[in-house]
Order: structure tokens, then C-alpha cells, then sequence
């Protein structure tokens, strides 16, 4: 590994997580940020109980608990379109029961400077615009004209990505992807200040909201949506965010609060797109290769843990001395056995979630029956992989 000099495009989750682990193996890491920190990043801020044990194995189990940086959840509050209430504390089973919202802009700088200590170096301000081959390495060319070499590049630069095009991986459909936006909120007084709220309003459907708690008194709220079914729809996504902000029980938890700066959207790629994932000295990860939740719009989790994946797979291929598409084989092995099965879930399950009579009688259901609310904490959370006939059956029998 330490002759083995690795680039990484991105220093986001992803690519710092990556990096971290690389590094600490004794891997030559440059990280190559287009931005400079600490940079804000468009996302809802959740991090998930599994989140949380990724920031552990990576030395910052510290950072969630930090009150001023992060504010901890460990229930979820949710209403349906028929206004059934759900309010239930996340599992202790699930890495204890724990969450968290910390803002990107506090987190990705963490993150890379946890790679930076772990010996990879950082390269703030560069652009790369494109990929060349090699006959033994990869040429990465950035816009003020300079070529850095590499033995291997980890595409990490979110979606859309100039590395995944690059390497000709097809862009993802307008069905397997999402946009969402998002806005922070000042003197917020939120009614369940340690849960992470989910809105399902009948007249915005298929789009959900959300409400994060934040430190001091802040919120990220949101909105998601299809692509398709946005461009279908013909509606502006800040339009459809205004009408959230100001549906009854989103403008009661948000009375008195004062928006601060402006509403930013993103694109989320769908996990159930993620196909096209290594190729011939290179990898992609956390966006860059749709490792994103298709049900919540999740990637945190996933480009953590796609960092640590594709570390051992680089590992396992410089063993072997095959840095080839076959040889980095052991990373898509790696997260089609985490992720690929709950991605083609929770593909499902959004449709599901789309049918006001179905999600009211699911919440009614959970709130009935423990079964199905453990179950419904696990998609919510992003931990389910399967749903079981007991599940069905509250849901079907309504108990």
C-alpha cells in the first residue's frame, strides 16, 4: 500500500472517509476539493444511528455529542396525509438508539480533517475536468491546466459527478433520482426538539417535508420529490416548499422562527441505479455512485460506509497486483451485499408511501401494534431489508 498513490475527487463523506482509511493503511492519499472549508453542502443534516457508528470507526464518536455542533435524536416523529400521528423512539437495538443533525458544513469539515491527521493531504480550490488513462496509472486534468497523476482515483464528488461521466457510467434516469430542497430556520421552538419529523401532506403528495432539529434554537427543513414527477407535475419545487412551510402543522411548529439565507436544492441519485460502480483503476462512491436511500434521500450512512468498502477492496487488489476492474471487484461485493437489497425495498416501499389511505393505515397500525412500528422504525431509519408477513398482516387487518 505505500507505494500506492491514490487521488480521490470529493472530500465529502465519501471521499474523506475513503481517504481516512486508506491513509491509515499506509496509502499515498490526495484529496481533491473543489471547494474550500469550512463549505456548506444541500442535505437535510440527518445522521442516522448507523451514521453515528460510521463516525465512531472513523475516531469521531465525539463529534454527535457535542452540543454545539450537533443536536442528538433518538425519536421520529411522523403524520400522515390523514393527519394519523406517529410518535416513537427510535430502537435502542439500532446502535443504541441514537441519532443525530449535524449541519455538512461542521461534518465534512471533520470528516477531512480526520483524513488529514490520518496522513492524506488536501488540495482545496481544484477543479478536475477530466480523466485520461495511462498505460500504468490515471491523469486527472483540473481547469487551471494541471495533470495529477495517480495510481487509482475514487470518484466522490457527489451528483452530478465529472468522474462517473468520465469513466462513461450512463447519468442516472429521471425515475431512479430525486430533488430535494432545503432551508435553515432561526428561534425555532420545536414541540419534539429530539426527533427528526416527517410530513406527509395530503395536497403536496408524492413530496414528503421534514423538520431537523438543529443547536441553538436552528431547523433544516425540507422537501423531496421525483424528478419525474416533478417535471411532471410542472411545479417549482420552492413553490411546493413555501406551501409546506405554510401547511397547518408545519407553520405551527415553525411560528415564530425567521428563515435564514436562501432555499437550495440538490439532486439525489437512486441506490436502485447503482450499477456502474468500479471500473479499471478506478471506483465510484457515495453519490457519484447513487448509494442513496430512494425512500429518504439518506446518503450519509452509505458514502461512509462506501469509504471503508472500497479501502479493503483497494487493499485486496494491491495484494493481488491487480488494480483492474476485476481486481477492485471485492468493493461492488462489498456494498451489494450492505446496500443493494434495501435499495430495491425501499424502491418499493416509496410507492407505498405515496397512497395516503395505505400510509394512514400504516401509521394506525404501528401505533397499534409493536411489531410493525419496530418495523416501520426500521425503514424510516433506513435499517430494513426485508418486511415480514406479520408486518403486512397488521397493516392489511389494520391491528
Amino acid at each position: 500500500m505505500k507505494s500506492l498513490h491514490v487521488a480521490i475527487v470529493g472530500a465529502g463523506p465519501a471521499g474523506s472517509s475513503a481517504a481516512t482509511f486508506l491513509a491509515q493503511q499506509g496509502a499515498r492519499v490526495t484529496l481533491l476539493e473543489r471547494g474550500r472549508f469550512p463549505r456548506d453542502k444541500i442535505c437535510g443534516d440527518g445522521c442516522t444511528p448507523r451514521t453515528l457508528w460510521m463516525l465512531e470507526r472513523l475516531g469521531l464518536g465525539t463529534l454527535p455529542g457535542s452540543e454545539t455542533e450537533a443536536a442528538p435524536v433518538d425519536a421520529i416523529y411522523a403524520i400522515s396525509p390523514g393527519g394519523v400521528v406517529l410518535d416513537m423512539a427510535i430502537p435502542t437495538r439500532l446502535f443504541g438508539g441514537k441519532a443525530s443533525v449535524i449541519p455538512r458544513q461542521v461534518l465534512d469539515e471533520r470528516l477531512v480533517q480526520r483524513a488529514v491527521q490520518s496522513g492524506a493531504k488536501l488540495r482545496e480550490g481544484v477543479r478536475v475536468e477530466g480523466i485520461e488513462r495511462e498505460a500504468n496509472g490515471i491523469v486527472l486534468r483540473c481547469r487551471d491546466g494541471e495533470a495529477v497523476r495517480a495510481d487509482l482515483v475514487l470518484g466522490c464528488d457527489g451528483s452530478p459527478s465529472v468522474v462517473r461521466r468520465a469513466l462513461g457510467a450512463p447519468d442516472f434516469p429521471d425515475h431512479e433520482g430525486a430533488f430535494a430542497v432545503r432551508a435553515y430556520y432561526e428561534n425555532v421552538r420545536l414541540s419534539r426538539p429530539r426527533s427528526m419529523a416527517f410530513y406527509w401532506e395530503k395536497e403536496l403528495l408524492p413530496a414528503y417535508g421534514w423538520i431537523f432539529p438543529l443547536p441553538d434554537g436552528r431547523a433544516n427543513v425540507g422537501l423531496g420529490l421525483r424528478a419525474d414527477q416533478l417535471a411532471a407535475s410542472g411545479a417549482k419545487l420552492p413553490e411546493l416548499m413555501e406551501r409546506f412551510c405554510a401547511s397547518p402543522h408545519v407553520a405551527a411548529e415553525l411560528a415564530g422562527a425567521r428563515r435564514v439565507g436562501k432555499v437550495k436544492g440538490h439532486h439525489l441519485p437512486f441506490g436502485s441505479f447503482a450499477r456502474h460502480t468500479h471500473f479499471d483503476r478506478a471506483l465510484l462512491l457515495g453519490d457519484a455512485a447513487g448509494f442513496v436511500n430512494p425512500l429518504t434521500g439518506e446518503g450519509i450512512e452509505f458514502a461512509l460506509e462506501s469509504g471503508a468498502f472500497a479501502a479493503e477492496a483497494v487493499a485486496e487488489a494491491v495484494a493481488a497486483g491487480d488494480l483492474s476492474a476485476r481486481g477492485l471487484g471485492g468493493y461492488a461485493r462489498r456494498w451489494q451485499t450492505r446496500f443493494r437489497t434495501a435499495f430495491q425495498l425501499n424502491r418499493k416501499l416509496m410507492f407505498a408511501f405515496e397512497r395516503p389511505r395505505l400510509l394512514d393505515r400504516t401509521f394506525r397500525a404501528a401505533i397499534r401494534n409493536e411489531r410493525v412500528r419496530d418495523e416501520l422504525a426500521d425503514v424510516i431509519s433506513g435499517e430494513a431489508s426485508s418486511i415480514s408477513w406479520r408486518f403486512l398482516a397488521g397493516v392489511a387487518l389494520g391491528r
